[in-house]
């Protein structure tokens, strides 16, 4: 998972565009007032999705359960993917009680990797379905359409 400590990370150097001067940001200061993922203790790996990676963790600050779900980051030279920005975009808008909800973004240790902190629920919609011990009822079904069209 992450390995490199703080401390190892090499002085973040910018360069400021009006006066031309270099100046070093302390390794103290590199996250601003967003939060880190060596924060999160985590347990275990529980899915991959087409975004990234999710595991099971601890909020070391709350000890409350969450999902750490790493966003993929392909090609970190381009930055964050557009989808990724879509996602978290959305999920910080939406609150329902439906949705998985996006606690916070946290980053990696080296700043080029990202973290989503979501509400960790036990089981999802695909392995409630799968784990059925008969399908669904014609009743059942257009009920559930009614419902979901119905929003």
């Amino acid at each position: 998972m992450e390995s490199t400590s703080e401390t190892d990370l090499e002085p973040l150097k910018l360069k400021s565009l009006k006066t031309d001067k270099t100046f070093v940001i302390p390794h103290t200061e590199r996250l601003g007032k967003c939060r880190s993922v060596k924060e999160f203790e985590k347990m275990n790996r529980i899915g991959e999705g087409t975004y990234g990676i999710v595991y099971r963790a601890r909020d070391t600050r709350t000890n409350e359960i969450v999902a750490l779900k790493k966003v993929r980051m392909d090609k970190e030279k381009d930055g964050i993917p557009i989808s990724s920005l879509r996602e978290i975009n959305l999920l910080l808008r939406l609150r329902h009680p439906n949705i998985v909800e996006l606690k916070e973004v946290v980053v990696g240790s080296h700043l080029e990797s990202l973290f989503l902190v979501m509400s960790y629920c036990e089981q999802d919609l695909a392995s409630l379905l799968e784990n059925m011990q008969s399908p669904f009822s014609e009743a059942q079904v257009r009920l559930m359409n009614a419902l979901i069209f119905s929003l």
